[in-house]
Parts: C-alpha cells; sequence; structure tokens
C-alpha cells in the first residue's frame, strides 16, 4: 500500500513577532552532576506567565520553541555537550503558543540562533485510529501533564499523544507522525512486556529497546491503545541551524 502523507508542519512561522518577548529571563549553565557529565533529568515547565527549563540541552529548548520532535532539528554536535537552565517571565499571562514565540526569540538574542527550514523524505511511522476507535480514557485536567516510564511501559495520566510519541520516537529511533487527530488529554497505559518473550529478552541491548521493537511494540500500541503504526516514507520538514553560539549572552 502506497502512502499520501501531509509534510510534518511546523506550527510556528520563522518571522518573528517584535512583541513576543519575555519582561526578563535568567539562562545559565547547568552544572553536572557527581556523574561529570550526568545533569540529572531534564524537564521544560510553562505557566501562562512562567518559563522554567532544567538540564536541556540547546535542541530540547528548540524542539520546544518550535513545537517539533527531536528528528526534526538538525544540529552540530555540541548541542548536545551542555545543559542549560533558563528562567523567563511574561509581562502578562500569555498561551502556550505565544511562550513557545517568547522562547524563540530568547534563543536568537542570547545564542545567536539562526535557522531555515527543509523538506526531506524519511522513512516514519504513522500513527492512526485503528479500526474500531481508540482505548485512550479522555480527561480533563489543569497542570502539567504526567509521564512516566517503567520497564518496558508507560504512564500517561491527563498526557497527550505527543507525549507519547516523542518518548516511542526516541526509543525506537524512527519518527512517528502523529495522524489520529486526537489534540486532547487522555490516560493511557502501555506494557510491552507480555509481547517480549525469554528469547528476545536474551538478545536485548542495554541501552535500547528490543531488536524487534518496532513490530512488538505495534501489536501493544493496537492492542492495548486502539491506535496503529504504520511504516511509511513521507516528505518532513526538518530546521537546519545556520548558527548558534555555545555559550549564551550574559544576563
Amino acid at each position: 500500500m502506497k502512502w499520501y502523507l501531509m509534510p510534518v508542519l511546523i506550527s510556528v512561522g520563522f518571522a518573528q513577532d517584535p512583541t513576543a518577548k519575555f519582561e526578563v529571563a535568567s539562562i545559565r549553565s547547568s552544572p553536572p552532576g557527581q556523574g561529570g557529565r550526568d545533569w540529572g533529568p531534564q524537564s521544560i515547565d510553562a505557566t501562562p506567565e512562567t518559563l522554567v527549563v532544567r538540564n536541556s540541552r540547546l535542541t530540547d529548548c528548540i524542539k520546544w520553541a518550535y513545537n517539533v520532535q527531536e528528528f526534526q532539528v538538525s544540529g552540530p554536535s555540541w548541542f548536545s555537550d551542555s545543559r542549560f537552565d533558563i528562567s523567563a517571565k511574561a509581562a502578562k499571562a500569555s498561551p502556550e503558543s505565544e511562550m513557545r514565540l517568547m522562547l524563540q526569540g530568547l534563543l536568537a538574542d542570547r545564542f545567536g540562533l539562526a535557522l531555515h527550514k527543509q523538506t526531506q523524505e524519511k522513512q516514519v511511522l504513522v500513527l492512526t485510529v485503528a479500526k474500531g476507535g481508540h482505548k485512550l480514557k479522555a480527561v480533563e485536567k489543569e497542570g502539567s501533564p504526567s509521564f512516566r516510564t517503567g520497564k518496558l511501559n508507560l504512564t500517561g495520566q491527563g498526557a497527550t499523544l505527543g507525549q507519547l510519541t516523542t518518548f516511542l520516537a526516541g526509543e525506537l529511533r524512527v519518527p512517528i507522525l502523529d495522524q489520529t487527530g486526537l489534540t486532547g488529554r487522555y490516560d493511557y497505559f502501555l506494557d510491552i512486556n507480555s509481547f517480549v518473550t525469554d528469547e528476545i529478552r536474551k538478545s536485548m541491548p542495554r541501552d535500547g529497546p528490543p531488536l524487534e521493537g518496532p513490530g512488538i511494540i505495534s501489536r501493544a500500541v493496537q492492542e492495548q491503545l486502539g491506535l496503529k503504526l504504520d511504516s511509511a516514507k513521507a516528505p518532513v520538514d526538518i530546521l537546519i541551524i545556520d548558527r548558534a553560539n555555545r555559550v549564551p549572552s550574559e544576563n
């Protein structure tokens, strides 16, 4: 079966809104932990008035600012060598889309970040709703969604499908395009342990999913979540980094 897919569309344009700026912002290097390069958990938390970034790579900041996935950012290798803490406050309560625009401007101002968009053909996995409908529980929840991972399982509470696809894409090292049309928050639980045989466990790498990961996860996703993962080729929008400074300008 041949798929005809729309490109992944970056949710905001590249023409900066000069009025979308934080009132105050501080950027500092995150100090490594005792492991030397172990910075601890990474997080980006936004409220209508504040943005708090902890232990995050420049790639993580770009992903959040432009609302894209990891595979959509093509930058130099040193992007993973440093982590940053950002604390920023807006002059007034603002929607998340505007907070993302503000972070775009902040990265341009403080890191000299310049980039452009390029469309590339890539092998991807396409997420759709399976026949019979999805099995996610829709919830109305305020505050930050909860997304936790365990041993070959994950739990979303008031979480988005974006969190699910971003995690699975990172584990499988394959871009996942969400074409479910499900934009709300949901409770869901995905556990692939019952799909992993003893033979598969013996061959599992220590730092990744089972070698048969895509097939196993696809079956689990369909049976437990009522969603489908299909392989396809699709044009995907990629952010190409033209320029960025390793050290941000002073606060």
